[in-house]
């Protein structure tokens, strides 16, 4: 399975649980990411210090973001934090652009609609968002 399918397989998961409860289970999460760094440890290793500063940057990003407008969690950091490390900066910024997009029109079609919601589900639409940021690429599995 290679680092693609392997993040599909994370955000389909992760996305489950986001949708049935609202939260995201770490001990997903750092399995996930422990796995992506081993992986990197044994094929790519000198990849390794800019990965991990592209996972530093989006879950800074990430935690900015839930301190000003309280409606992230500490899922959604680590969330970002994980797609950060295993597909690069380009990829992670389309993926979470695309992400914020939808969740922005999901938001307000729930308005229009009036079925409020006080909270959505962010793993659903960076999942979708990481699609098609794939597709965009060229690169779909």
């Amino acid at each position: 399975m290679d680092t693609r399918q392997t993040c599909l397989l994370y955000l389909a998961t992760i996305s489950f649980f986001d949708l049935r409860e609202r939260r995201i289970p770490n001990s997903i999460t750092f399995g996930f990411f422990s796995l992506m760094i081993l992986k990197e440890i044994f094929t790519a290793p000198s990849k390794i210090s800019a990965s991990l500063a592209c996972s530093v940057f989006f879950s800074a990003v990430f935690l900015a973001a839930a301190a000003a407008t309280k409606g992230m969690g500490m899922g959604d950091i680590k969330l970002a934090a994980a797609i950060g490390y295993c597909s690069g900066f380009f990829k992670t910024l389309c993926s979470f652009i695309f992400a914020s997009l939808g969740g922005i029109i999901f938001f307000m079609a729930m308005r229009l609609f009036n079925k409020g919601t006080s909270k959505i589900p962010f793993a659903p639409f960076v999942a979708a968002g990481y699609l098609l940021s794939e597709l965009v690429r060229g690169e779909a599995a």
